[in-house]
């Protein structure tokens, strides 16, 4: 997802631009006519989310269960849907997620209520100020604290980053716990000096020497240098246990998706396995009361959430690093938002700046936010968590108060928006290449 990739073309002998494998996801056929209206079907796999891939050969299409599966027990069922509408294709697909969403009894309700849906927020991730970086003279709890303390805008949370937590071979996580030089006094310490707001904490894939092996049956993968707890769910409520009752988590960030799956050799070979692994996530964080956030995530994951009604929401673009660095669209979420909100899931466009320009961010000196108003409104619209990440010095105020009232509380649409049908027909008829952006969306009382 940017994130949900998303590929067009049309459709011939060869069919290239047709995405397989482990990271390919629901194919759109369409016939559209001049005013945007028109035939078109998705497929998609209905069952065994996480197992299941798509190939296509000589313009058939095959679906199945991955070929690199070692077994598969017998009476085994794997089922696809083919859904068809005749009313363009954002319509197609939202009925289409409508009704996966009733096959699998997926409740909105954890959505709607999602504090970091709702209310403004303060992100620390790839792009943000603060990524790998703190106020000079001070540590990381220091400036989260100065954060809190000198904005004069009503955050209700903070997101922190990968950059807390103890990491071990390959850069996966070794132990999910804040590291001293980080928080000298701990999240439980850090929770208490916020006066209690509300955390987000990121994690990514788990290293293969992680601590947690010794106690929680993990499978390990030393080639990759990963690892994945199964089996067992105490892990996840023990883990979600702790961060919840000591430092007010009420979103786990599950970072990395993609690599966790691809890079991953156990996964691809064992049916159940990658279901297993989120299904038992979210039953534990259901417990705790803690929402989740899939990020870098295939579209397997975004369908495999249908049975996980504590996923409230994925990111749907690329890392805001992207964008402010090499001037890529990441703002883009037109289409991507489409298949996420169909399955429930509130679309993140990611952190932003409010400001031009922010020196001392760490990242190249020619660094720059073209059009703050433009990634403001984006991320309004979208639905989904509104959260910038400027430096302490540099938020403009006045910028970011246009998205919420006074206490916060976003001002966003009843429906996120999307690109209109007769831009996704442009962008298939020229090749995958988009020609333009015109996005839509709307609000009932």
């Amino acid at each position: 997802m940017g994130d949900l990739e998303k590929h067009a073309g049309l459709w011939d002998s060869r069919s290239e631009f047709i995405k397989i494998g482990i990271s390919g996801g629901p194919l759109i056929i369409f016939n559209l006519t001049e005013n945007g209206q028109g035939d078109s079907i998705i497929i998609s796999p209905l069952s065994e989310f996480m197992s299941t891939s798509l190939s296509i050969n000589k313009r058939i299409l095959e679906y199945g269960y991955m070929g690199s599966i070692d077994s598969i027990p017998i009476n085994s069922t794997n089922s696809l849907i083919i859904f068809y509408s005749s009313d363009g294709i954002n319509q197609l697909i939202k009925q289409w997620g409508k009704t996966m969403q009733n096959i699998y009894s997926k409740t909105n309700k954890y959505r709607l209520n999602d504090l970091t849906i709702n209310y403004l927020g303060y992100y620390t991730d790839n792009g943000a100020y603060y990524y790998y970086n703190t106020e000079p003279q001070m540590n990381y709890e220091q400036t989260i604290i100065k954060i809190k303390e000198n904005l004069s805008i009503p955050i209700h949370y903070i997101q922190l980053d990968s950059w807390w937590y103890y990491k071990g071979l390959g850069d996966g996580v070794k132990e999910w716990k804040s590291r001293p030089e980080i928080f000298p006094d701990g999240l439980k310490g850090l929770s208490k000096k916020l006066n209690n707001i509300s955390l987000v904490a990121h994690n990514r894939y788990w290293s293969s020497d992680t601590i947690y092996s010794n106690n929680y049956y993990f499978i390990i993968d030393k080639f990759n240098l990963k690892s994945l707890p199964i089996g067992n769910d105490s892990f996840w409520i023990d883990l979600f246990n702790q961060s919840s009752n000591q430092w007010n988590l009420i979103l786990y960030e599950q970072d990395w998706m993609n690599h966790q799956t691809i890079d991953f050799i156990p996964l691809r070979q064992n049916k159940n396995l990658g279901r297993q692994w989120l299904i038992s996530m979210g039953e534990a964080a259901n417990l705790f009361n803690i929402n989740i956030q899939y990020c870098m995530s295939l579209p397997r994951h975004a369908l495999q959430s249908l049975e996980i009604n504590r996923v409230t929401q994925a990111r749907v673009s690329d890392d805001y690093y992207v964008h402010i660095v090499k001037k890529i669209p990441q703002w883009k979420i037109g289409i991507t938002s489409m298949l996420a909100n169909a399955l429930g899931l509130a679309p993140f466009k990611d952190v932003f700046w409010s400001n031009q320009v922010e020196p001392g961010a760490p990242y190249k000196s020619t660094v720059k936010e073209i059009l703050p108003d433009r990634e403001i409104l984006i991320a309004t619209l979208s639905t989904g968590p509104v959260a910038f990440g400027d430096g302490i010095n540099y938020v403009d105020i006045e910028r970011i108060m246009r998205c919420c009232r006074q206490d916060g509380l976003i001002l966003k649409p009843s429906e996120p928006l999307t690109m209109i049908d007769l831009l996704i027909s442009d962008w298939a008829l020229n090749k995958g290449i988009i020609q333009g952006e015109l996005y839509s969306t709307k609000t009932m009382m």
